[in-house]
């Protein structure tokens, strides 16, 4: 009993004012952050979180929390996309790769820069003196609300609601570029099997390097406009950060080498299981030949679907011998197979444990994964947008399913895809055996995620943790200064060599000749 006292003084830390910065207005992000912030809210923690998806019933708030609404920011990006989708979106509902790999990429999120920094909320926030913050935690999508780390002289944790991208783990000193072993995951098609293949691996990565670049400048402007001379520049952002928190698991990244102050949590979004509504229950109860569960996730709309993408999943369900629940956001939609069931939502946590689901067919975003890996059921990949063909393209690699492919997607493709999964049981037992490797921890992910946020604060920063490549120039970690100034010496001691060689043929020549004349 004695000795667990060292360890509980050890672990205790004080009430800390917490401010938490959210602004990506999709859900599939903020339910994350909200975990956290809600678990660090329980354990006496006073926090403000900047968000677009309030946690709490205005009428119900907290003692402990306040919330900043930047809700708007979904109806402006909403708005954007409706005025974009012929540029950005094919068959209706798949990102254009190229295209959101360009201006259109760099639009949607300067939309959601700007209403931050332009939210009165915010501003009052920023003008009151009297504010102080033991911490920041700040979402790792963009560099510019680290700047509240650097008003509040507050250590820094950049929180990524699913992977890092090159650029976090540069900022932290970690692996960041490799276009085989550790691809971008907003790359697309991952597959690099041919020479030209990785050719156009190595031109995307390229591409996607030079879309960030352009971000970070226009970041910079906006900055810059906001806090004038208390301004720092993106690099010297990127050297706040103490901590990276990525919500995903680390075989998921290929097993990157990274330092220590970068923690990886996996699947902290999800939540104990609930009992089913009673009719799905009975629905899954009663089916004889197994379901296949298919949802696309929040951010796609089946119903905007072009024809003839839409009938290939009614033409390839027809032919599919399993009954089918389809989350479907339209109304009427006609010629439905009498083996599907549809609804708009679904409690799909809960539903994938139901032990008569055979398979998971997905979009492929990464807590969608997580609750499939969880509850042991397989996948059939279909990637829409964003991380989503990097998750899927790791299905293949763990042989916990197969990835299918939405620009060409046809019937026989699903039909395929699904009879090949459910019908070969290596893919469950992959998929259990995966679970169990990943959640071999001692701790919980949310606990995880709760001690090193108090670590950080225990610790002032942590900065003990810091590796010293953080934040550093490629230039400088490949020493290139000191290479180039071997090379210049290699290149004089070369053509010294080259003079001292032909001064001495030309001295041997003249001897020669001079002996020749003598004779």
């Amino acid at each position: 009993m004695f000795m667990l006292i060292p360890l509980i003084l050890c672990s205790a830390v004080d009430s800390a004012r917490i401010l938490g910065v959210f602004p990506m207005p999709s859900i599939s992000h903020q339910v994350v952050f909200r975990a956290l912030t809600l678990e660090l809210a329980k354990r006496g923690h006073e926090l403000v979180v900047i968000t677009p998806n309030a946690a709490l019933p205005k009428d119900r708030p907290k003692d402990n929390i306040t919330e900043i609404d930047t809700s708007i920011a979904y109806i402006q990006v909403k708005q954007f996309f409706n005025d974009s989708a012929k540029t950005i979106l094919k068959r209706g509902v798949i990102a254009d790769v190229d295209a959101m790999t360009s201006d259109e990429m760099t639009r949607t999120i300067m939309i959601i820069v700007e209403e931050l920094l332009e939210n009165k909320e915010v501003d009052e926030l920023l003008k009151d003196k009297t504010q102080k913050f033991d911490l920041v935690i700040a979402e790792g999508f963009m560099n510019y609300h680290f700047m509240f780390a650097k008003i509040y002289k507050a250590p820094l944790i950049v929180f990524s609601s699913f992977y890092g991208y090159p650029e976090i783990y540069e900022m932290i000193g970690a692996v960041a570029r490799h276009p085989i072993l550790y691809p971008h995951t907003m790359r697309g098609k991952l597959q690099t099997v041919s020479f030209f293949d990785k050719i156009k691996a190595i031109h995307n990565e390229y591409r996607l390097r030079k879309m960030f670049e352009n971000l970070e400048n226009l970041e910079a402007e906006l900055v810059n406009t906001k806090f004038g001379q208390d301004a720092l520049t993106i690099d010297e952002l990127k050297g706040l950060p103490s901590m990276v928190f990525l919500n995903s698991f680390h075989i998921f990244d290929n097993n990157r080498p990274v330092p220590p102050n970068i923690v990886y949590l996996g699947a902290l979004h999800l939540k104990p299981v609930k009992e089913l509504p009673q009719d799905l229950k009975q629905y899954l109860d009663n089916s004889k030949r197994g379901v296949v569960y298919v949802s696309l996730g929040t951010n796609v709309h089946p119903s905007l679907m072009e024809k003839d993408f839409l009938d290939a999943f009614l033409i390839a369900f027809r032919q599919i011998p399993y009954d089918i629940l389809w989350k479907f956001d339209g109304d009427n939609l006609e010629n439905v197979p009498d083996n599907v069931r549809i609804q708009k939502w679904f409690p799909q946590r809960d539903l994938l444990v139901h032990p008569k689901i055979v398979l998971f067919v997905t979009q492929g975003g990464l807590q969608s994964t997580d609750e499939a890996i969880d509850a042991g059921v397989p996948l059939v990949g279909i990637p829409i947008l964003g991380d989503q063909w990097f998750n899927v393209h790791r299905y293949e690699k763990l042989g916990i399913g197969v990835e299918l492919d939405s620009y060409t997607l046809t019937a026989d493709d699903i039909v395929k895809g699904v009879n090949t999964v459910a019908g070969d049981d290596r893919f469950r037992q992959n998929i259990k055996k995966l679970k169990s490797i990943m959640y071999d921890t001692p701790q919980t992910p949310l606990e995880r995620a709760v001690w090193w946020t108090e670590y950080v604060l225990r610790h002032k920063g942590a900065q003990h943790l810091k590796s010293p490549a953080a934040n550093m120039t490629y230039a400088e970690y490949f020493m290139l200064d000191f290479v180039l100034g071997l090379l210049g010496i290699f290149i004089v001691a070369l053509i010294a060599l080259v003079f001292i060689i032909k001064f001495v043929v030309n001295l041997f020549k003249s001897d020669k000749g001079s002996k020749l004349k003598l004779n």
